[in-house]
């Protein structure tokens, strides 16, 4: 069993997620596709919610705001295991006449937004890393250091994604409430067991208080050095 702690909120430890100011992190949000999403438990409502929060505090903060979604125009080269499943998906989303491009954030508190970014990868990449369209170069050249994930699948493109990002060199933040699995067990099982050992995994409310809270504590040191030096 994995022994590390979920999540480590010293902002003093370079690990730290609290430890990257938010101009150097960035929220990846994974695959709110309509066809996923629909797929979740109750239609994903609950994670939906959670991601939309985190996205409009995030904003709020400086971070920068990624979606990262499947392009399904693509075609999955036969020689992958998940070829058949990826290009089915594929032909019933042209057959319904769905615009691939433009189902990235069905729902609506997850539409992205002017100031934000889109990248997309091919069916045969599970890491949003791992696409043809440059998301690593991408962060590198906004010099992001700490990524935060949000989305869907745990098993699949979050899993991918957080050890990818790890092993890369990012701080990798998973936000359990605001990423999902058709199965519980599974999601709880990777949080927990699984990524622990290479990443953060914290609650929406535990990080963005966190941050909350760091913000204040800095807020009263400057008060209290300008308090100090006016009385000198």
């Amino acid at each position: 069993m994995n022994n590390a702690p979920a999540i480590i909120l010293d902002a003093t430890d370079p690990c730290s997620p609290l430890a990257v100011p938010p101009a150097r992190t960035a929220l990846l949000l994974l695959d709110f596709h309509s066809f996923i999403v629909g797929s979740q438990p109750d239609a994903g409502s609950a994670v939906v919610a959670r991601a939309a929060e985190l996205r409009s505090w995030a904003r709020a903060m400086g971070m920068l705001i990624v979606h990262c979604g499947i392009d399904f125009r693509a075609v999955t080269p036969a020689s992958r295991k998940m070829a058949k499943r990826a290009n089915g998906v594929h032909q019933k989303m042209m057959e319904g006449g769905v615009d691939a491009q433009k189902s990235i954030a069905a729902p609506e508190s997850l539409a992205p937004t002017p100031g934000e970014y889109l990248f997309y990868r091919p069916p045969s990449k599970v890491s949003a890393l791992r696409g043809s369209y440059g998301l690593e170069a991408f962060l590198d050249s906004h010099n992001v250091m700490s990524v935060v994930l949000a989305g869907f699948s745990t098993s699949m493109c979050v899993l991918n994604t957080a050890k990818d990002a790890a092993d890369a060199g990012f701080v990798v933040t998973v936000i359990r409430d605001a990423t999902g699995d058709k199965d519980a067990g599974v999601h709880d099982m990777i949080l927990s067991k699984v990524v622990v050992g290479q990443v953060h995994v914290s609650t929406r409310a535990e990080y963005t208080a966190a941050w909350e809270a760091k913000d204040k504590d800095e807020d009263d040191v400057v008060s209290q050095l300008a308090t100090a030096k006016i009385v000198d």
